[in-house]
């Protein structure tokens, strides 16, 4: 029996796989950076200060936009939950990119099929890279990802219709993107404006004040946040240009073919499962694809924006994070130029990956992640703080399991000032250390945890 595909079970799968976001909130400890985030946002709090983000009471040159958020849903369900603020955050704003998604489909993509705008979704929702670990991890990725591809999808309709007022419209996401990360949103911005240009032949407008005068305006916010708000002697565009750098400084040859070798390939694994399927039905020349018109001009902007990270030796795949609600107008395209079996063999492929992410998040992610021996760090927390009582808690910890312990104690005793860096060696207080140090003190307990080591040392005392 051949199951009956209609734009109404589009709609009912994309919905799913939004609230399917939902699931590994509350089960998860924080993953990665995420303890980082968590310890940058309650600081803010603690300081009432909303511009300056800060780690463990340094103040650094950070954009402070996605704290803002975090810190109204802990107004509302207390700090002591920041680790499900923190990806609420990304999760609501990767409901708002599907919605993007779907709604600029409509102008963006060459179709007309029944249904787009929530196929667009679908497909956006289920990239495994969006579903499995980005699309609600409590990482700045997922906001910045919404901001950029609003900011692109809006500058395409004003390129195609010549319409200022659209053009306004995508500088808004734009600014709001350098105010959630870094400058890069306007070097993404500008490549894809590039790209679009000259798909729709209008290079007139770089002529037109009323194009290019609001653009320069919109240029002037990075400079005017680093004048008017940035601490003397930071930059956040320093910052921004040394992490570039590293990605391509101190690599052999040899890493450097294997990255350009590997980086497209996972990026399609990363882009499953649609972009196996197309590529399998290519491949077994069950399938054949037109390459120009919106399919052309979304490969080229996709390529343009991703060619420094795959040219770089140390070009991460979370750096394709932003480029996914691209890439799924993309591969929609793609999928609705097959025949009617096709795309509903592409549909219960997405249908699949909404029902894998259950078990998936309840039991797959937190074994891998919290369940397996020697990566409790709640535990780990809690041992701290019954060792350390009401005594003076400082670090010299800067990893990720050393952030996500002081993350914990901070919202768990919010009666006592947050764990910072150990500045004054001759001070008493308890220090979390990430090496052994002798020099710190007595050594009262250590634990592996994560493939790290913690270790807690009593200062001063022998």
């Amino acid at each position: 029996m051949t199951i009956k595909i209609t734009p109404e079970h589009y709609k009912w799968l994309a919905l799913a796989a939004g609230l399917c976001m939902l699931l590994p909130l509350p089960v998860m400890q924080f993953v990665g950076e995420e303890g980082l985030m968590a310890l940058k946002s309650y600081e803010m709090h603690v300081r009432g200060d909303f511009l300056h983000p800060s780690i463990l009471g340094f103040v650094w040159p950070h954009s402070p936009l996605w704290h803002w958020p975090v810190m109204g849903i802990c107004k509302l369900i207390g700090w002591e939950h920041v680790d499900i603020a923190i990806r609420l955050v990304s999760v609501m704003a990767t409901w708002i990119t599907a919605a993007m998604v779907g709604w600029s489909a409509s102008w963006i993509l060459d179709e007309r099929h029944p249904g787009l705008g929530w196929l667009a979704a679908l497909v956006y929702l289920t990239i495994g890279e969006i579903s499995f670990w980005y699309g609600w991890l409590g990482y700045l990725d997922a906001t910045f990802a919404c901001f950029i591809f609003a900011s692109i999808a809006l500058l395409w309709r004003a390129l195609q219709e010549e319409h200022v007022g659209w053009l306004l419209l995508s500088l808004l996401p734009l600014s709001l993107a350098f105010m959630t990360k870094n400058i890069t949103a306007y070097a993404f911005y500008g490549a894809a404006g590039l790209v679009l240009m000259w798909r729709f032949r209008c290079w007139h407008l770089l002529l037109s004040p009323r194009f290019v005068l609001p653009v320069l305006a919109a240029l002037a916010v990075p400079y005017l946040w680093q004048e008017l708000v940035i601490i003397k002697g930071s930059s956040t565009a320093t910052t921004t240009v040394n992490d570039a750098l590293r990605n391509f400084t101190g690599f052999s040859p040899w890493v450097f073919v294997k990255h350009w070798v590997s980086y497209p390939l996972v990026f399609l694994f990363r882009a499953l499962p649609i972009s196996l399927f197309l590529v399998g039905l290519w491949l077994l020349r069950k399938g054949r694809f037109r390459m120009g018109g919106s399919v052309a001009s979304l490969g080229a902007i996709i390529l343009v924006c991703l060619f420094p990270f795959w040219l770089s030796a140390g070009g991460s795949p979370r750096y394709l994070v932003p480029f996914y609600g691209l890439v799924a107008l993309l591969l929609t395209g793609l999928l609705l130029q097959l025949d009617a079996g096709r795309i509903r063999q592409g549909v219960l492929l997405m249908g699949l990956i909404v029902l894998l992410k259950i078990p998936y998040s309840l039991g797959v992610l937190p074994y891998i992640k919290d369940w397996m021996p020697e990566r409790d760090v709640k535990q780990v927390a809690r041992e701290v703080m019954q060792l350390t009582a009401d005594a003076p808690l400082l670090t010299e910890n800067d990893v990720s399991t050393g952030l996500a312990i002081a993350a914990y104690i901070d919202v768990w005793h919010q009666d006592r000032p947050p764990v910072t860096w150990n500045l004054n060696r001759s001070a008493r207080a308890y220090v979390l250390a990430e090496v052994e140090t002798p020099a710190l003190g007595r050594l009262v307990k250590s634990w592996p945890l994560r493939g790290d080591h913690v270790y807690l040392y009593s200062q001063g005392e022998k």
